[in-house]
This record gives C-alpha cells, structure tokens and sequence, in this order.
C-alpha cells in the first residue's frame, strides 16, 4: 500500500499503480493474468497498460495475447522527470505568453486613478508586513524614498548585513535593474559595510552601472520612519506597543498631498545628511 501511494503521489491513478507494482514484481505477464491479479477490471485492463506503455514505464511484445514487461525502475523514473520537466517549461512558457496576451487584452479597463482622491489600507503581523512590501515596491515606477526602520538600525551589525543582503538581492537589485532609483537614509554604518561586501561579489556590468547610478545612501539619525514610492503612494509604520523596536503593522496611503509633504520632509533630512554613499 505504501509504494501504491508514492506512485500516486506522482500522477498514478489506482490501477494504475497496482498494474505497475504487479508487472514489476512477475516480470512479465499478459493483460488477462495481470486482470486476475491485480483485481482490475478486464473492461479496464488495456487502457491502464496503453496508458502506463504512454508513461513509459512498460514496453509490450506485440504478439498473441500481447505480452507487457516493467522497464528497469532507475531507467523509466529518470526518463519521466525529465519528460516532466520539458513538459512543465512547455506549461510555463504557454503561460507567460497568455498572461502577456491577458494583460494586453485587459490594459483597456486599467483603474484610471483620480489622483486627488485618498485610499488606504493597512497590514498586521510579520507575514502580511512583509508581503505589503514586497507590493509596494513593486508598484515603482521612477523612484523609492526610504527611511530606513527603527527596528532593522537598532539590529547587530552582522544581522543588520545579512538582512540588508537579503532584501537587496529578493527586493531591490530587480527595482535597480529597471532603473528605478532609490534614496536611503539610514545612521547605521552597518549598511555601508554591507555594501562594500556587496561590490566584491560577482555581479553583471551592466548590473553594477546600474547600481551607481541608481542607489545612494545617505547617514542621518532621525525619529521618523516612512516609505515614499514615486508621488502618490506613502507607508507609514505602525509600532508595536508592547516594544519600540518591532513593527505591529503598516499602512499604504494613496494620497498626493501627503506624499508631496513628506517629500518635502524627505529633501530636507537628504540635504542634512553626511557622508554619501553609493554602490561602489
């Protein structure tokens, strides 16, 4: 029963895999026998074995009856993962190419925004944090203003490193690659540090050009703590009463007037900052 549901974990129907396991252990046999003892209907019986020969895991002797014999199991598993792959690109590709046609089609009805109308919505807890901004990020279209968190400066040095360094290469290294640029501002030379790490590893030219022109760094200490995305959108965090350090949740406002007042906020903490950094 147990090696029944490993094959069925994989794409076996149930008389399926019971043929399968019969041929396997007799060596060989005819669809008649093989009704017999596996107890599959002979009214189903070729069918299964048309369909496990289209698998590839048994071969027949087109002889009177038709005999069906397992192909070696190392063989006939290493040949269907790699039929499973080629299918699961082909799969792929046929949906990249009717998304692409979805999103040409549906361009039409795309939300034409009034711009000086508000909306907002708000995320709680680490996943739906995290998710938010990855999100958020991603709806950039010319550039990202960040003041960086108060819980990831207050971090150790090398935590802070290893984080930067995931968030970099997951969130903000496919930003750079479009050209978006982004400004940081942040107190912690953990982040400098990070960035020297950063440029001696391998990366494209065309990447590190990007990266110079794109992302600068700029050291300040200051209280606040928000996100701007182009000149609509602000995030604004929401603590954690029961510790400072930790972000209860976040909130996403669409709202130009807003987002121009910390704009102008954003400038003036930019222009007070010291020792400007950029990649490399």
């Amino acid at each position: 029963m147990e090696n029944e549901q490993l094959l069925r974990n994989i794409g076996f129907n149930k008389y399926e895999a019971a043929a399968y396991l019969t041929i396997l252990k007799d060596g060989f046999t005819d669809a008649r026998a093989l009704s017999k003892k596996s107890k599959i209907p002979m009214g189903k019986i070729y069918a299964v074995l048309e369909n496990l020969e289209n698998m590839g895991f048994i071969e027949v002797q087109r002889s009177r009856p038709k005999k069906y014999r397992a192909i070696e199991v190392k063989i006939a598993f290493d040949d269907f993962i790699i039929r499973k792959e080629n299918e699961m690109k082909i799969e792929m590709d046929t949906l990249r190419k009717t998304i692409d046609n979805i999103k040409q089609a549906l361009s039409f009805y795309s939300i034409q925004e009034d711009r000086d109308q508000h909306f907002w919505s708000a995320a709680m807890g680490a996943d739906e944090v995290m998710k938010m901004i990855r999100s958020v990020y991603n709806e950039a279209e010319n550039e990202i203003c960040v003041i960086v968190p108060r819980n990831i400066r207050s971090m150790e040095s090398r935590h802070f490193k290893d984080r930067f360094t995931l968030m970099f290469h997951d969130t903000l290294l496919p930003l750079i690659k479009k050209g978006i640029k982004i400004k940081m501002i942040d107190p912690n030379p953990a982040l400098s540090e990070a960035l020297r790490e950063l440029d001696d590893s391998p990366e494209d030219g065309s990447v590190m050009q990007n990266l110079n022109k794109c992302l600068q760094i700029r050291l300040l200490d200051t209280p606040h703590r928000f996100v701007l995305i182009d000149r609509d959108l602000v995030i604004l965090e929401v603590n954690d009463p029961l510790s400072v350090d930790k972000i209860f949740g976040m909130i996403k406002i669409y709202d130009r007037t807003l987002s121009n007042e910390l704009h102008a906020k954003f400038e003036e903490f930019w222009q007070n900052g010291n020792n400007q950094l950029s990649y490399g």
